[in-house]
């Protein structure tokens, strides 16, 4: 296991290398972990800023847990629910789901998606072209 992407390391917000920017606002998302930093990876693991008053609609193909560190975040879902929450708290929202989101202040969060793979496919399409 001399291998340097088998090894157990501390990642922080300084590591994020490239922070990309989500559609025109104030959202900006790093992958630390994920299939080109850690071929074998199980998951992707990354960093999330999001600007107070954010709006952003999506859809997951993927398992995703977001996991406040900063901030309010709300999610209502495509059932009508909304969940709000706040640093030390977690969302789960689970593959095939539909959601729209807002930062109720300015938020930080730490996202986690599985598989990898899926998750890669759905990033590299949602920024086809642009």
């Amino acid at each position: 296991m001399s291998d340097s992407r088998m090894r157990v390391r501390k990642l922080t917000t300084e590591d994020a290398d490239a922070w990309s920017k989500v559609g025109d606002g104030e959202i900006f998302v790093s992958d630390i972990v994920d299939l080109t930093t850690v071929p074998d990876a199980k998951m992707t693991v990354g960093f999330a800023r999001v600007g107070r008053g954010e709006v952003l609609d999506i859809s997951f193909p993927y398992d995703e847990v977001l996991i406040l560190t900063k901030g309010s975040y709300t999610v209502r879902t495509e059932h009508g629910e909304t969940i709000t929450a706040r640093a030390g708290e977690v969302i789960y929202l689970p593959a095939g789901s539909s959601s729209s989101s807002i930062a109720e202040e300015d938020t930080e969060m730490v996202y986690v998606a599985h598989p990898p793979s899926v998750y890669a496919d759905h990033v590299a399409a949602a920024t086809a072209g642009q």
